[in-house]
C-alpha cells in the first residue's frame, strides 16, 4: 500500500520524487508506514493525507474528533491483542454492522479474524497510522513507541523524526582516541574451530555466530528490525551489553538492546537529547567513533542505565551514516582493552549494516517504479 501512494502522491503533485525518496529512506531507517514519515518531514499534513488514503483504497475516512471521542461499550467490542497486531479501532455500531477504523483496510484477513472474533459485519474506514496510534493509547493503553511523541505540529509542536541530525555544542570524551598498544592484556580473540580441541569447545566455535552468517543474514534481511537484530546479536556475543541507537532530528532513542544475553524490553524507551551532554553527541557532532570511559553527564547515566545499570569500564560507539550524516549507532560496553581490539572490526560491521539499509531502500525503489 505505502509504496502505491507515494507514486499516487507524486502524480497529484502533492510531494515531490525527491521527497517521496527521503521519506522511503526514512521509512526503512525508522519504520512506520509512508505517509507517516511523509508528516513527520512535514511534506504533506494529516487532512491530505487522509483525503487520499480514502481515494486511494476507496473507504470513507473518519473524523479525528469522533475517533478520539468513543464510547467504553464500543472499545470493549475488540479485543486489546487484536487492536494491537492489526492496528484498528472501533468507531460505530450499526445493527450488526461494525464500522473499523485501520490503518489498512485493504488486509481481508484482519477484516475476516476481527468479524470472527466479534461475530459482527465489518465495514472499513481509515485513519493516518498517526491518529491510530494515539487512539490505541488512549483507549487500550498500547504504548506508543518513541517516534510518535508528538508525531505532528497538529498533535505536540514538532517532528518527531528526521534522520537529519543536527549540530550541537557538545563536551568531549577524556578519550576519544586510544592508543591500544599501550594497554598492557591481550584482548579475546574468536574461537577457533580446533578439533584437537575439548567437545565443549568445538561445538561453542561450531555455534557461534559468525562474520559470514552475519554477512549471508544482512544480505537476505526483509525489513529494518532484522538488521538492527543481527547487529546487536553479534556484537552482544563479544560484550555482556550491546545496542543500536536510532538518530533522530531532536533525540537520540533507544532500538534493540541486549545484557548478559537477554533483549531489553524497555531499551526503546531511552532518550537522549541532541542538546545534552553526552558520548552519542560527541559522535553525532563528530561523526566519528567513540571510545573511552564514560562522563557522568545525565544523558550517560541514562543510557548506562538502558543498558543495565552498574559499573562499566569503557563505551564503544560506532557511527552508522548515510547521505553523510549519522542515523544510527552501533553501542557496546566492557573492558577498555577489549572494546578497543574490536573497533575496526565493529566499524566493518556498521558499514555492512549501512549498507543492508541501502538495500532494502533500493527494494523499495524497484517496488515502487
Amino acid at each position: 500500500m505505502a509504496v502505491k501512494l507515494g507514486e499516487m502522491l507524486v502524480k497529484a503533485g502533492m510531494i515531490t520524487p525527491a521527497q517521496l525518496d527521503e521519506a522511503l529512506k526514512s521509512q526503512v531507517i525508522f519504520g512506520g508506514r509512508l505517509g507517516t514519515n511523509l508528516i513527520e518531514m512535514a511534506c504533506i499534513d494529516e487532512d491530505g493525507l487522509a483525503q487520499v488514503l480514502s481515494e486511494k483504497l476507496r473507504v470513507p475516512r473518519v473524523d479525528p474528533d469522533e475517533l478520539m471521542n468513543i464510547s467504553p461499550d464500543l472499545i470493549a467490542l475488540v479485543p486489546r491483542d487484536m487492536v494491537e497486531q492489526y492496528k484498528v479501532i472501533p468507531l460505530r455500531l450499526e445493527g450488526r454492522r461494525l464500522f473499523l477504523v485501520m490503518a489498512d483496510p485493504s488486509d481481508l484477513s484482519a477484516m475476516d479474524e476481527i468479524a470472527f472474533r466479534t461475530g459482527l459485519v465489518i465495514l472499513p474506514m481509515v485513519a493516518p497510522e498517526l491518529r491510530l496510534i494515539l487512539a490505541m493509547e488512549k483507549y487500550y493503553d498500547i504504548r506508543r513507541e518513541m517516534r510518535f511523541i508528538p508525531v505532528s505540529k497538529e498533535l505536540g509542536g514538532r517532528r518527531a523524526c528526521s534522520y537529519r541530525s543536527k549540530p550541537a555544542d557538545v563536551l568531549l570524551a577524556p578519550r576519544d582516541v586510544v592508543d591500544f598498544a599501550a594497554i598492557p592484556g591481550e584482548a579475546d580473540e574468536l574461537v577457533p574451530w580446533n578439533e584437537d580441541a575439548e567437545p565443549e569447545a568445538r561445538i561453542a566455535a561450531a555455534e557461534r555466530y559468525t562474520i559470514d552468517a552475519l554477512s549471508q543474514e544482512l544480505a537476505d534481511v526483509r525489513d529494518r528490525d532484522a538488521v538492527a537484530t543481527a547487529l546487536v546479536r553479534f556484537v552482544g556475543q563479544e560484550f555482556d551489553r550491546a545496542a543500536l541507537l536510532m538518530v533522530m532530528n531532536d533525540c537520540v532513542t533507544g532500538w534493540e538492546g541486549i545484557t548478559g544475553g537477554e533483549k531489553i524490553v524497555r531499551f526503546p524507551e531511552l532518550r537522549i537529547g541532541h542538546d545534552e551532554p553526552s558520548a552519542v553527541q560527541t559522535v553525532i557532532r563528530n561523526k566519528s567513533v567513540y571510545l573511552g570511559t564514560v562522563v557522568a553527564t545525565p544523558a550517560n547515566e541514562r543510557l548506562i542505565a538502558a543498558l543495565g545499570g552498574g559499573e562499566i569500564e569503557g563505551l564503544l560507539l560506532v557511527p552508522m551514516q548515510m547521505n553523510r550524516r549519522v542515523v544510527t549507532i552501533l553501542c557496546a560496553a566492557g573492558p577498555l582493552a577489549r572494546l578497543g581490539a574490536r573497533m575496526g572490526e565493529f566499524q566493518k560491521l556498521a558499514h555492512k549494516g549501512v549498507l543492508a539499509f541501502e538495500v532494502l531502500i533500493l527494494k523499495n525503489k524497484i517496488l515502487m517504479t
